[in-house]
């Protein structure tokens, strides 16, 4: 009996604990087994649905089978992944995943796992189980350690670890007998582990932006080794042991703190690439002329003074990049640079190059900016493969004529240079494709450059232009024109039959209007009008069929005060009207359907259209330094705005430490609320001194308040007579509220009576606003 009663109350008091922590027998464990198998069944298709909605996606080409979940938002991994078992390679770029499950033991199959570009702190020990992999990429996560485990992964070939947060690196990394390639650039390491030097078949060896001062010994001994990235670390030197390293082909030293460079590197009679960029080497020693096979060759930003004669002797260079140096001068040997293909001399010293640099006949790219020279050799001309000639920032009075002799010649800097004019001889550049001769002193517009019929960027900025020639409408693939900081004071009819026109810039110049031909300009898509004399803004512009950008900005121009409501026609993406004296945006601007980025900072806008809350696009709108007191009541109907910037306002409704967040539903919920309540204020004002008014009081106060007069007749009419009149009153009043939105306000209001002398209705309603803020109506 006594049993029976204490099993009873033991199932009791096991019910009660199943209910308070949620335990016990499931729900499917109390169905019957018809339901169960129903249940069963229900779970056994939604998990084949989410297995199915993966493998729709999956790549498969002979015995690869690849999934690409790159760029979705995941925040993990998700569970249908790890159903599909026979998967080889798995990418996930570019995601938020911040953790790797268990579940990845399911994936015995894998060769391949790229989850670059996501926010993993810590690699899960089961990826170590995978022992089939061969890439694994985790570059630009967040990890600071790798487990020693990481050894497991016997087949491993190439591990990428650039872009973490690692300080160290595991002694077992030397047991990955297989591992080909190492990337760990853009890490904190301050050093290698010894056991490196048991990685026989690894090639390249990336350690690029770390915190080395040394390299390890140990790194020297891996004489698979081909490509070893050591760019922006701290060293000053290297081991001697490096002279071992026979077969490396690629050795980056860049944005170290070499003073020389260590005379072992020049036995590596193998190296193709040697780049010392961003040091501090004041000579180049002898012994490099050991290096025959070299091909390319950095020793930009560093102190050369001159070059020694046997750099002349490396026949082999294709590249040679010697810019941001001290040398004031380049020896005749370089004729036996025959093969160089590309030559970088800007920011030396330079007064003039010798003429036997035409004899680098393989010669496709020149860069001299930023020197001294005020000519080039006559003999460059010679040069029938060099495609880009930068003379930038030099001495030239006029283009070198020359230059109309390089018959390939595609691109041609000439900017801030001191030119005057550009020869005949110029017009003789078939392939001719971007020319810059901004920063000149050209006063009229070379009519050579109007032959250059394969023109598709000109820039001409910052010259003395007053006009622009008729033959300028024969560059009709012209893409691209730049005219801006110019003496222009109307824009030349002859751009409107440029087709092709893309871009145009005409900011900082004196025009005045725009005439109504530049609808006919139907490639254009970005127009520069910033800085100009307008008296009114253009409305021809709203009829460019194609425009993505405006901009009109008057930082230095002349300000206009309103925008035509035709700017609802414009279908751009971003309108800049900085620096103008607005005081409001038309309605119209509702019809800017295409608009996301809004610039109207430093105006004088008081008040924003309710309109503005239907620009659905709209991600960015800065509207800092002006006059807003309030924002419009469905202002976070902008839903896709995230970059709201409201400095330097005198907003009320809602204050500015609401709105400094940019966030739109705090400034939603306090707009409503506070809108609820003027709403009810301006109602029990209209209430409170409907008995002060006569029928000619009524009748001066709707007129000083720019109700239209038929508007006031109707009214009249409604409530005629003399007991009608304060119903009048109140009608009236709210027909004005309607009628003017939110430009109708309690300020307003207040503002005209006291204008008008209705001296005890202004104070009246100024008593009731100051007494329901002190009460927060």
């Amino acid at each position: 009996m006594f049993g029976h009663r204490g099993s009873v109350l033991s199932d009791k008091s096991k019910t009660s604990r199943a209910e308070k922590f949620k335990i016990g027998p499931k729900p499917s464990d109390r169905l019957k087994p018809a339901d169960k198998k129903q249940e069963k069944s229900a779970k056994k298709k939604q998990a084949s649905k989410k297995v199915n909605k993966f493998a729709q996606l999956l790549h498969v080409q002979g015995t690869k089978v690849c999934l690409e979940l790159n760029n979705k938002g995941y925040r993990e991994i998700p569970d249908g992944v790890f159903d599909l078992t026979d998967l080889t390679c798995l990418f996930m770029l570019n995601n938020d995943i911040d953790r790797l499950p268990d579940s990845f033991v399911n994936l015995s199959n894998l060769e391949a796992l790229i989850l670059t570009g996501n926010n993993i702190h810590v690699v899960n020990r089961q990826i170590f189980n995978l022992t089939k992999l061969q890439v694994l990429d985790l570059s630009n996560n967040e990890i600071s350690t790798i487990s020693s485990e990481i050894s497991c992964l016997r087949c491993l070939t190439q591990l990428l670890l650039n872009g973490n947060r690692l300080e160290n690196l595991p002694s077992t990394l030397g047991d990955m007998k297989e591992l080909c390639v190492l990337g760990l650039n853009d890490n904190i390491l301050t050093s290698l582990p010894d056991s490196l030097a048991n990685l026989k078949h690894l090639q390249i060896l990336a350690l690029e932006r770390n915190m080395l001062e040394f390299l390890n010994p140990s790194v020297c001994k891996i004489e698979s080794l081909r490509r070893l990235g050591l760019t922006g670390n701290k060293m000053s030197n290297l081991p001697h042991e490096i002279e071992g390293m026979t077969d490396l082909q690629q050795l980056l030293l860049d944005d170290n703190q070499f003073e020389f460079i260590p005379i072992q590197i020049f036995w590596l009679q193998e190296l193709i690439e040697l780049s010392f960029c961003g040091n501090s080497i004041i000579q180049i020693q002898p012994d490099i002329k050991n290096m025959t096979k070299l091909k390319v060759l950095g020793l930009s930003n560093n102190r050369l003074t001159d070059l020694p004669h046997e750099l002349m002797q490396l026949t082999q260079i294709e590249k040679l990049a010697l810019d941001n140096n001290c040398l004031t001068s380049l020896s005749e040997d370089i004729a036996n640079l025959y093969c160089m293909k590309e030559l970088n001399l800007g920011s030396n010293n330079l007064t003039e190059l010798p003429d036997s640099i035409s004899l680098c006949c393989s010669l496709e790219i020149l860069s001299v900016v930023n020197n001294k020279l005020t000519k080039l050799p006559i003999e460059l001309g010679t040069l029938q493969k060099l495609h880009t000639l930068m003379i930038s920032q030099n001495e030239f009075t006029s283009i070198p004529v020359c230059v109309g002799a390089l018959r390939v010649l595609q691109v041609l800097l000439a900017e801030d240079n001191q030119i005057e004019e550009v020869p005949e001889t110029f017009a003789g550049l078939p392939h001719l494709k971007h020319f810059n001769l901004s920063v000149n002193r050209i006063s009229s517009f070379p009519l050579a450059i109007c032959k250059v019929r394969s023109l598709e960027v000109l820039d001409v900025s910052c010259n003395n232009l007053l006009a622009i020639p008729n033959e300028i409408s024969n560059l009709q693939n012209l893409q691209v024109l730049n005219l801006k900081e110019n003496l222009l004071e109307e824009i030349p009819p002859q751009l409107y039959s440029l087709h092709k026109l893309k871009g145009l810039d005409l900011s900082d110049n004196a025009l005045s209007e725009v005439p109504s031909n530049v609808a006919e300009m139907a490639s254009l898509n970005e127009l520069n009008l910033s800085n100009n004399q307008f008296f009114e803004f253009p409305k021809a512009v709203c009829n460019v069929p194609n425009l993505i950008t405006l901009r009109f900005d008057q930082r230095n121009g002349k300000k206009i005060s309103s925008l035509p409501e035709e700017i609802g026609n414009l279908k751009v993406k971003e309108l800049i009207v900085s620096y103008n004296t607005l005081r409001t945006f038309p309605n119209s601007i509702n019809g800017m359907s295409n608009l996301t980025h809004l610039y109207a900072d430093h105006n004088e806008i008081w008040i924003l259209p309710d309109s503005i809350c239907e620009m659905q696009k709209l991600q960015l709108l800065h509207l800092n330094n002006n006059n807003l007191t309030t924002l419009p009541r469905d202002f976070d109907q902008l839903i896709l705005l995230r970059d709201l910037r409201l400095y330097e306002n005198q907003l009320k409704v809602p204050p500015m430490d609401v709105c400094v967040s940019g966030v739109l539903q705090p400034i939603g919920l306090f707009l409503r609320k506070a809108f609820k309540r003027e709403e009810l204020l301006m109602e029990r004002m209209f209430q409170a001194i409907k008995e002060d008014l006569n029928k000619s009081q009524l009748r001066s106060l709707l007129k000083k308040l720019k109700v239209p007069e038929n508007h006031i007749n109707e009214l009249e009419m409604r409530f005629a007579g003399r007991d009608q009149v304060p119903d009048r009153v109140v009608a009236s009043l709210r027909h004005w509220k309607e009628y003017f939105g939110p430009m109708a306000t309690i300020d307003e209001l207040i503002r005209i009576t006291h204008i008008i002398n209705f001296d005890q209705v202004a104070t009246k309603l100024k008593t009731m606003k100051i007494f329901s803020q002190r009460l927060r109506l």
